[in-house]
């Protein structure tokens, strides 16, 4: 049976990503372990580990992104919460069957599928439902090099750091 296997990271807005990402690596102790950019949708961001548990933290590059909406709309704060997720496909025709609108734009990826839940059906943030091939997303050494990999190979994402 499809099941979420757990909460894989927690994604924030932010103002200034580079402050962000200081003040979790310098005042509570995280390992910033990539930094990134994503020019199709006008944003940046960065991944910070604390012990088995993933930060992120998004920064708009252009007015018109959708991470400036979320601010403009909401503020700075909580803007998704990924999910590992066992059978993806059986995962996303359950939730549709309940009437839960998927989107599923990236999930037909070969390497990195991955479907998002609208804040309506997310307790007001963005679920975003995460199968990589690979392996999970986690901490680990393996699963960061994969990561990597995701935003150095897909087309409009690069690392920065």
């Amino acid at each position: 049976m499809a099941k979420v296997l757990g909460v894989n990271h927690v994604a924030f807005t932010v103002k200034d990503m580079e402050a962000a990402v200081a003040h979790a690596v310098d005042v509570l102790g995280g390992e910033c372990v990539i930094k990134f950019e994503n020019t199709q949708e006008c944003y940046k961001g960065a991944c910070v580990v604390f012990g088995d548990s993933i930060l992120s933290f998004l920064e708009a590059t252009d007015e018109s992104s959708f991470v400036a909406k979320i601010i403009e709309k909401q503020g700075y704060g909580v803007q998704h919460i990924g999910l590992d997720i066992e059978d993806i496909e059986g995962y996303v025709a359950n939730l549709e069957s309940k009437g839960v609108r998927v989107d599923r734009g990236h999930l037909q990826d070969g390497d990195f599928p991955e479907a998002l839940v609208g804040p309506k059906s997310g307790f007001g943030v963005v679920l975003q439902l995460i199968a990589w091939k690979e392996g999970r997303f986690d901490t680990s050494p393996r699963a960061i090099k994969t990561l990597r990999r995701k935003y150095a190979e897909l087309p409009g994402l690069k690392v920065l750091q």
